[in-house]
């Protein structure tokens, strides 16, 4: 039987040209980037909560899945700031 190799790469809709960029990217792009998908969906979630509070949006479905995409996608933003947080802390506890 043969297995085949894993490929680590991200994939981004399947956008190979896509991934190429991302892979020249230095993190704060990366770090940018993500925030700011992390406002658009937390944008979407309000505009959920404003068509139902209005009345305007049928499916509520929808605005539940937004609004946890919103709440799943700000939790992560926030461990990852506090992953770095916390290794900057440990560098700076280290003895040069």
């Amino acid at each position: 039987m043969k297995v085949s190799d894993i490929n680590l790469t991200p994939t981004i809709n399947g956008d190979k040209e896509n991934i190429k960029n991302k892979a020249n990217d230095s993190f704060a792009d990366i770090l940018k980037q993500s925030l700011n998908e992390v406002n658009e969906l937390q944008n979407k979630a309000d505009d959920s909560i404003k068509g139902i509070a209005s009345g305007k949006m049928d499916n509520i479905q929808d605005a539940v899945m937004a609004i946890e995409k919103a709440d799943i996608s700000l939790k992560l933003v926030t461990e990852i700031r506090n992953k770095a947080v916390e290794a900057y802390k440990e560098v700076m506890r280290m003895q040069v």
